[in-house]
Protein backbone atom coordinates (compact mmCIF):
# COMPACT_ATOMS: atom_id res chain seq x y z
CA UNK A 1 0.00 0.00 0.00
CA UNK A 2 1.53 3.12 -1.13
CA UNK A 3 1.04 6.47 0.84
CA UNK A 4 0.95 9.62 -1.02
CA UNK A 5 1.09 13.01 0.05
CA UNK A 6 -0.30 15.81 -2.53
CA UNK A 7 -0.02 19.37 -1.80
CA UNK A 8 -2.70 22.14 -3.22
CA UNK A 9 -3.15 25.49 -3.31
CA UNK A 10 -7.17 24.79 -4.12
CA UNK A 11 -7.08 24.75 -8.27
CA UNK A 12 -8.31 22.25 -10.36
CA UNK A 13 -4.17 22.06 -12.09
CA UNK A 14 -2.96 21.17 -8.58
CA UNK A 15 -5.22 17.70 -8.83
CA UNK A 16 -3.36 17.01 -12.32
CA UNK A 17 -0.93 14.46 -10.57
CA UNK A 18 -3.67 12.20 -9.50
CA UNK A 19 -3.66 10.98 -13.14
CA UNK A 20 -0.21 9.62 -12.95
CA UNK A 21 -0.10 8.59 -9.29
CA UNK A 22 -3.38 6.13 -10.28
CA UNK A 23 -1.67 5.38 -13.64
CA UNK A 24 1.70 4.17 -11.84
CA UNK A 25 -0.47 2.24 -8.84
CA UNK A 26 -2.82 0.57 -11.00
CA UNK A 27 -2.55 -2.94 -9.37
CA UNK A 28 -1.59 -1.45 -6.07
CA UNK A 29 -4.45 0.69 -4.26
CA UNK A 30 -2.94 3.91 -2.98
CA UNK A 31 -3.79 5.97 -0.21
CA UNK A 32 -3.65 10.22 -1.54
CA UNK A 33 -3.65 13.19 1.56
CA UNK A 34 -4.32 16.24 -0.78
CA UNK A 35 -3.18 19.08 1.59
CA UNK A 36 -3.51 22.44 2.08
CA UNK A 37 -1.39 24.73 4.64
CA UNK A 38 -2.85 27.22 6.98
CA UNK A 39 -0.78 29.78 9.11
CA UNK A 40 -1.35 28.44 13.11
CA UNK A 41 -3.12 30.98 14.55
CA UNK A 42 -1.53 32.68 17.44
CA UNK A 43 -4.39 34.33 19.80
CA UNK A 44 -5.55 31.94 22.48
CA UNK A 45 -9.24 32.33 21.66
CA UNK A 46 -8.26 30.84 18.22
CA UNK A 47 -6.37 28.01 19.80
CA UNK A 48 -9.28 27.09 21.52
CA UNK A 49 -11.50 26.90 18.79
CA UNK A 50 -8.82 26.05 15.56
CA UNK A 51 -10.94 23.21 14.58
CA UNK A 52 -14.28 24.90 14.31
CA UNK A 53 -12.05 27.63 12.16
CA UNK A 54 -11.31 25.77 9.47
CA UNK A 55 -12.06 27.02 6.91
CA UNK A 56 -14.17 24.10 4.73
CA UNK A 57 -16.58 26.50 3.39
CA UNK A 58 -14.07 28.64 1.68
CA UNK A 59 -13.21 26.02 -0.78
CA UNK A 60 -13.84 26.41 -4.30
CA UNK A 61 -16.83 24.86 -4.82
CA UNK A 62 -15.12 23.17 -8.56
CA UNK A 63 -12.49 21.74 -6.15
CA UNK A 64 -14.28 19.37 -4.15
CA UNK A 65 -16.63 18.62 -6.86
CA UNK A 66 -13.02 17.31 -8.62
CA UNK A 67 -12.03 15.54 -5.92
CA UNK A 68 -15.08 13.76 -5.67
CA UNK A 69 -15.27 13.07 -9.57
CA UNK A 70 -11.73 11.80 -9.37
CA UNK A 71 -12.76 9.61 -6.43
CA UNK A 72 -14.97 8.46 -8.17
CA UNK A 73 -13.30 7.86 -11.24
CA UNK A 74 -10.14 5.94 -10.02
CA UNK A 75 -12.18 3.81 -7.33
CA UNK A 76 -10.17 0.56 -8.30
CA UNK A 77 -6.53 2.40 -8.43
CA UNK A 78 -7.65 4.74 -4.95
CA UNK A 79 -8.63 3.18 -1.33
CA UNK A 80 -8.82 6.73 -0.28
CA UNK A 81 -8.37 10.38 -1.58
CA UNK A 82 -8.46 12.46 1.37
CA UNK A 83 -8.45 16.42 1.59
CA UNK A 84 -7.62 18.12 4.70
CA UNK A 85 -6.11 21.64 6.12
CA UNK A 86 -2.72 21.63 7.69
CA UNK A 87 -2.01 24.04 10.61
CA UNK A 88 1.17 24.72 10.23
CA UNK A 89 4.27 24.71 7.52
CA UNK A 90 6.84 23.82 9.71
CA UNK A 91 9.77 21.08 9.10
CA UNK A 92 8.92 18.74 12.57
CA UNK A 93 5.23 19.16 12.42
CA UNK A 94 5.36 18.07 8.45
CA UNK A 95 7.78 15.40 9.64
CA UNK A 96 5.25 14.33 12.05
CA UNK A 97 2.38 14.19 9.53
CA UNK A 98 4.34 12.41 7.36
CA UNK A 99 5.55 9.78 9.83
CA UNK A 100 2.26 9.41 11.25
CA UNK A 101 0.53 8.27 7.46
CA UNK A 102 3.73 6.61 6.45
CA UNK A 103 3.78 9.04 3.84
CA UNK A 104 6.48 7.00 0.44
CA UNK A 105 6.27 10.42 -1.55
CA UNK A 106 5.36 13.29 -2.36
CA UNK A 107 3.91 14.38 -5.55
CA UNK A 108 4.31 17.91 -6.83
CA UNK A 109 3.20 19.65 -10.60
CA UNK A 110 6.17 20.94 -12.11
CA UNK A 111 6.52 24.73 -12.79
CA UNK A 112 3.12 25.66 -10.68
CA UNK A 113 2.76 28.11 -8.94
CA UNK A 114 0.99 26.99 -6.35
CA UNK A 115 -0.18 30.56 -4.81
CA UNK A 116 -1.77 31.39 -1.56
CA UNK A 117 -5.93 30.73 -2.23
CA UNK A 118 -7.35 31.92 0.92
CA UNK A 119 -6.24 34.90 3.92
CA UNK A 120 -4.34 31.97 6.01
CA UNK A 121 -2.84 30.19 3.37
CA UNK A 122 0.77 29.48 4.25
CA UNK A 123 3.73 28.46 1.90
CA UNK A 124 3.98 24.38 2.35
CA UNK A 125 6.53 23.76 -0.44
CA UNK A 126 10.12 25.01 0.51
CA UNK A 127 9.58 23.08 4.04
CA UNK A 128 8.22 19.88 1.49
CA UNK A 129 11.67 19.55 -0.03
CA UNK A 130 13.12 19.45 3.59
CA UNK A 131 11.28 16.63 4.87
CA UNK A 132 13.97 13.38 3.70
CA UNK A 133 10.86 12.09 1.69
CA UNK A 134 11.45 11.62 -1.79
CA UNK A 135 9.95 14.32 -4.00
CA UNK A 136 8.37 13.36 -7.62
CA UNK A 137 7.59 16.13 -10.01
CA UNK A 138 4.93 15.56 -12.33
CA UNK A 139 5.29 17.58 -15.90
CA UNK A 140 2.34 20.31 -15.91
CA UNK A 141 -0.48 19.41 -18.24
CA UNK A 142 -1.85 21.62 -20.89
CA UNK A 143 -4.66 23.32 -19.13
CA UNK A 144 -5.66 26.77 -19.71
CA UNK A 145 -4.49 28.85 -16.16
CA UNK A 146 -8.11 28.38 -14.11
CA UNK A 147 -8.58 24.66 -16.00
CA UNK A 148 -11.99 22.87 -15.94
CA UNK A 149 -13.58 20.00 -14.62
CA UNK A 150 -13.69 18.39 -18.00
CA UNK A 151 -9.74 19.07 -19.21
CA UNK A 152 -8.80 17.74 -15.19
CA UNK A 153 -10.82 14.82 -15.95
CA UNK A 154 -9.76 13.73 -19.41
CA UNK A 155 -6.60 14.89 -19.64
CA UNK A 156 -7.71 17.17 -22.96
CA UNK A 157 -6.53 20.26 -23.77
CA UNK A 158 -9.49 23.03 -23.41
CA UNK A 159 -9.77 26.55 -25.50
CA UNK A 160 -8.60 29.10 -23.52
Amino acid sequence: MKNILLPTDLTLASLYPIHEICGKHAGDPCNIYVVHALHMPTGIADLLFIQQRKPYDMVPEQFTEALEMLRRKYTPALQLLSFEFLWSNTRLYLRHYIASRSIGSIYLLEDHPYRHRLPQSTPLLPVLHKCNTPVIQVEKPPMPEHGTLTTLLYKTKMPA
